[in-house]
């Protein structure tokens, strides 16, 4: 029964609760509610059947429940249940093909009938719609069938690149013009012998060229002078515009220094001119360069890079932590991979860790302590192994060296003091924010701190491991990877490793079993299976139960099949899905999934000061709901291809 849309105001209201309305303009979903007609269906009606073909009408769920069936043979079984601001059946609208399951009334209901065409005009058209169409609304997962939509390919800037754009535009640093009396400038006139004396007596890269009203009209910089004077023999009696570059790069005060660093590589200039109103013709203010707007510009990677390489104040490192975690928030807001911004986060943290070891090497040679001269290496294990350490969350690390012989004496001397080095390097990171790992997984520890040949026998001896917490050590060196130190020294233990296990079909098994023995926490009425105990009743394990399979899974097959060019979890998948073509298009599916996980685990530590690690249900939205549900589905299906893959029990 169909009722005529007398209230559009209240559709309006309703619709924008919900994503992906709530992603729209108002004015598009006030527009679309006028076109919204209401239907009401009791207990038991159907609203499609299995090989219907979709109509005009896209359904809204605006109060009630639906049930998704998939029958065969005259069986049918449950697969899914929409609630209330679900869009049922989008899927075969998308697809334009019959429905794959049917669609049963289970409590008493009422429906927004939305024309499709309309409402497929306004999310191809919107950017945040679509991605959230494209990645989330979608409940096919359940009978194994991926879905994919196109992207668009009409804006300048698009994906990720413009996530990472947005981001940092939001949280850009301004341009602030330093004291007007350090800004040294030269009329056209003067002679390029004079400027370049100035120049040389004052110790600047360059000078600005101003007119008689102070606006900038030309730069001469120390490769103009060696071009021109040096190389091309040009009178240097001669007026300095002669030789000046021109026309000058304008920006105005206080805006942007994100957008001036975008400019500079675009016009591929090494310096700006700030200025009264941002044009030529108006007084100049001050000239950056672009090491001087990265100085200012504090929160962009490169800044940061600049920083961590160049600070000497110990307190000064901890404000950089919590500087790349206000970085790693604003990115992950703006939409940008989780995965990504763990690889940036490495490559940060990387530096850290090596400016760290620097400094510790120069405080022990002051104290009389010598590092051995012999190879060593600095080793990320864990998630930071995997480069997914985004929070500042327990330190995963290890070091391993040699020793110009076998005698135990020397062996135990040098693991002294480069368990010390450890020891000191760990004692800065923990400075800047970063937690001990409770486990002991530190290079302070002499268990994690050993030579190459002792890590190449217990790496060949994991197959006959029978206690756990020997086997989870194995499987932490698994994702070892390279910071600092001889390069050659760790990747002759990984090729150790992945030989060693992928010629073990039982050492393989027996890490397979691992990935399969939890399931994920939702049963198919939507409750999420939470903590009964330990200090965190009622909140779902988000590590344990989804982003551990997902991590499992792609460890052991890149170690089965020697995929050895990634560290991450989604670098893993990628090559999976190039390299093992039964599992291409779970592999994908699996990616996105771990992204969106990490994603939620970030903010949520970020928010809560905490890991992350434990969610409460209550505090998810209705597009985290959404999102967690295809997840889940995703990790059943992951678990289940880890079964058939290593012939694991199917029950």
């Amino acid at each position: 029964m169909a009722i005529e849309n007398l209230i559009p105001e209240r559709i309006e209201a309703n619709l924008t609760r919900f994503p992906p309305f709530s992603m729209l303009e108002k004015s598009e979903v006030a527009k679309l509610a006028q076109m919204v007609s209401v239907s009401v269906k009791v207990k038991d009606d159907t609203l499609w059947t299995q090989g219907d073909t979709p109509g005009q009408y896209l359904y809204f769920l605006a109060r009630g429940r639906v049930e998704y069936l998939a029958g065969d043979n005259g069986k049918n079984e449950l697969v899914d249940i929409r609630d209330v601001g679900d869009l049922l059946g989008l899927t075969a609208f998308y697809e334009n093909k019959p429905f794959i399951i049917t669609a049963r009334v289970i409590e008493d209901s009422f429906f927004y009938a939305i024309p499709w065409s309309q409402m497929l005009s306004l999310i191809e058209n919107n950017d945040d719609a679509r991605n959230y169409v494209r990645r989330h609304l979608f409940w096919a997962t359940r009978l194994g069938i991926s879905v994919k939509l196109p992207e668009r390919t009409d804006t300048i800037v698009g994906g990720r690149s413009k996530n990472i754009l947005q981001a940092h535009l939001d949280g850009a640093h301004l341009i602030q013009p330093r004291r007007l009396d350090r800004l040294v400038t030269c009329s056209p006139k003067e002679t390029i012998h004079e400027v370049a004396s100035k120049m040389g007596k004052l110790n600047i890269p360059s000078m600005l060229v101003v007119d008689e009203d102070k606006h900038p009209i030309g730069i001469v910089t120390h490769s103009n002078l060696v071009s021109k004077v040096i190389v091309e023999k040009i009178d240097e009696n001669l007026p300095i515009d002669t030789i000046m570059s021109q026309p000058v790069v304008t920006v105005k005060a206080y805006s942007s220094s994100t957008v001036a660093l975008i400019l500079m590589l675009r016009k591929r200039i090494g310096q700006v001119c700030v200025t009264e109103d941002g044009t030529p013709n108006s007084p100049a203010l001050d000239i950056f360069s672009e090491k001087d707007l990265l100085t200012q510009s504090g929160l962009h990677p490169a800044g940061i890079l600049r920083e961590i390489r160049y600070t000497r104040a110990p307190g000064r490192f901890r404000e950089i932590c919590d500087d790349i975690e206000r970085i790693i928030k604003g990115y992950l807001e703006s939409g940008v991979s989780a995965i990504f911004v763990g690889q940036l986060c490495a490559e940060l943290y990387d530096e850290l860790i090596q400016r760290f070891l620097d400094m510790s090497v120069v405080e022990l040679m002051d104290e009389g302590i010598s590092i051995p001269a012999s190879g060593w290496a600095w080793l990320s294990v864990g998630s930071d192994g995997r480069r997914e350490q985004l929070l500042r969350t327990d330190m995963d690390n290890a070091i391993i060296f040699t020793t110009p012989d076998d005698d135990a004496e020397t062996i135990e001397n040098f693991r002294a003091k480069f368990t010390i080095l450890g020891e000191y390097v760990i004692n800065k990171m923990q400075n800047c924010g970063f937690a001990k790992c409770q486990g002991g997984v530190m290079a302070l520890n002499p268990k994690w701190c050993r030579t190459l040949n002792e890590w190449e026998t217990e790496i060949a001896d994991t197959s006959k491991i029978t206690d756990s917490d020997k086997l989870i050590r194995a499987i932490i060196m698994y994702d070892m990877r390279y910071v600092a130190g001889e390069q050659t020294i760790c990747d002759q233990l990984k090729t150790k490793i992945y030989k060693n296990v992928a010629g073990n079909p039982q050492l393989q098994k027996r890490l397979a079993e691992i990935i399969i023995a939890t399931p994920p926490p939702l049963n198919f009425f939507g409750r999420f299976v939470v903590e009964k105990k330990g200090g965190n009743e009622g909140k779902f394990d988000i590590k344990k139960r989804v982003l551990s399979p997902i991590r499992g899974a792609a460890q052991i097959l890149a170690l089965k099949y020697n995929l050895s060019a990634h560290h991450s979890t989604g670098g893993r998948w990628d090559e999976i899905h190039e390299k093992v073509e039964k599992h291409a298009d779970l592999a994908l599916m699996a990616k996105d999934s771990y992204d969106v996980l990490l994603k939620m685990r970030t903010i949520n530590g970020l928010n809560k000061g905490n890991s992350g690690r434990y969610i409460e249900p209550s505090s998810l939205t209705k597009l985290q709901k959404a999102q967690l549900s295809n997840v889940f589905d995703v990790v059943r299906m992951v678990q289940t291809m880890i079964r058939l893959e290593f012939q694991l029990d199917m029950k």
